[in-house]
Formats: C-alpha cells, structure tokens, sequence
C-alpha cells in the first residue's frame, strides 16, 4: 500500500526532478481534426465523449440482460477498464515527466490523479492516504457518472467506477486490490465514497453499507483489524 511521500507502489526518492508543467493543460491537451472528425489527447490517445442518454441506455440494457448480476457485470468490466487505463496512464505521465508513475512525489500523483478523472468527464476525485499504514486508500468522487445520473436510489450505483478504481490501484501498486463504495450522492450522501484494500479485508463491508453503517463507522472497525 503508498506511503504518506510517495505514490501507491512507489519507492522513496530523494527528491523530485525539474517539472514540465502540466500534462492536462488546456491549450495542449485536447487536439480536434475537424476535417477526420478526430480527437486525440496530447499523448496521440483518441478521445470519444458519450452523452448521458448513451450513459443511460448502457446502464439500463445491462441490467435488462444481467438482472441481479448486473452490478457484478459493471464491476467486472470497471476492474478491466481501470487496469487498461492505468497502463496508459503510467506510460503517458513517464513519457511527459521523464520518470516512471512509481516514482512520483505523492503530491504529483495526487494532481494528475486529480486532473485525470476531471478531464475524462469521471468527477472530481479526492485520494485520502491517511490510512494507508492500516492497509487502506479513501477516494471520494463528486460527481461520479452514475450516481449523478440516477439521481435517486436506496443503494449505491457506481460499481463500475468501483471496479474502475480497483482495476486502476491494482495496476499502479502491483497488489491485488478491491474497491467497495461506503456512500453515494444517489442515497442522499454529499458525495461517492470507496474503500481501496485487500480483497478479503473488504470482503463484509457490502453487508456492513446494506445493514446501515455508515462510512465513518465502516473506517473504524476495518482499522481495528490489520490486514
């Protein structure tokens, strides 16, 4: 799991290299040839935006085939997407700065983090390392794709983003990890929250958010236990 200097996976470094601004910046991050039709970031990757009716639909078709499984069909597929993405995050961030994601100052990687799900529509996104020495990562999204749309619910609605964020930390700190969701915007709470650890020290935290913890509650029983 990261440390509090460093980013997840990373080794310690004694310092950080000369920056080369930020990879997300507007006037060079998005590139559109009007004429092919094409968009493409700066690293040459091509870019496609889906609308919420798009969004909508995905979701609703995948419930009608998957039923009761959807959820587990969202977080098999979010898990795969987020390894896919993490890969190409690290090459592009390597390519820019010079040096490999592990490498990173944990303030760097916080905010490309920060600029990596802003720029793909994603939410805004918070990494809380505070915990880490009990094996544990925070991420709380506002905005979060699914639990916006849906506006209301009585459970949470972002299992793909969940597998997103597991997929993506398994890739980066090179551990198999999982991700459950403690709250979402949909249920009323301010913002999506998910708990990033070890897939059997997560294994009751769904039943805990069915039964009606609550995340703060949550924190503090899976910090009593070590991983």
């Amino acid at each position: 799991m990261p440390t509090a200097e460093v980013a997840p996976g990373a080794k310690r470094v004694p310092g950080e290299s000369q920056m080369r601004g930020n990879f997300y910046a507007e006037s060079s991050y998005v590139q559109t040839d009007v004429l092919k039709g094409v968009t493409r970031n700066r690293a040459g990757t091509r870019m496609v935006c889906l609308t919420e009716d798009f969004l909508h639909g995905f979701r609703r078709a995948i419930q009608d085939e998957c039923g009761p499984a959807a959820e587990t069909v969202f977080r098999t597929c979010g898990r795969k997407w987020g390894m896919t993405f993490a890969q190409r995050f690290e090459k592009e961030m390597a390519e820019f700065y010079g040096k490999p994601v592990s490498e990173f100052m944990l303030a760097l990687f916080q905010a490309c983090l920060v600029e990596l799900f802003s720029h793909n529509g994603w939410g805004k996104v918070t990494l809380d390392v505070s915990r880490h020495e009990e094996g544990l990562l925070i991420v709380t999204l506002d905005n979060a794709i699914f639990a916006s749309m849906v506006k209301k619910a009585d459970k949470p609605v972002d299992a793909l983003m969940a597998g997103i964020l597991a997929g993506f930390f398994s890739r980066l700190s090179g551990q198999e990890l999982d991700c459950v969701q403690t709250t979402c915007k949909a249920c009323g709470a301010d913002a999506s929250r998910f708990i990033i650890g070890l897939t059997p020290r997560l294994a009751p935290v769904e039943a805990w958010v069915a039964n009606g913890k609550s995340h703060v509650e949550i924190i503090a029983q899976l910090a009593s236990v070590r991983a």
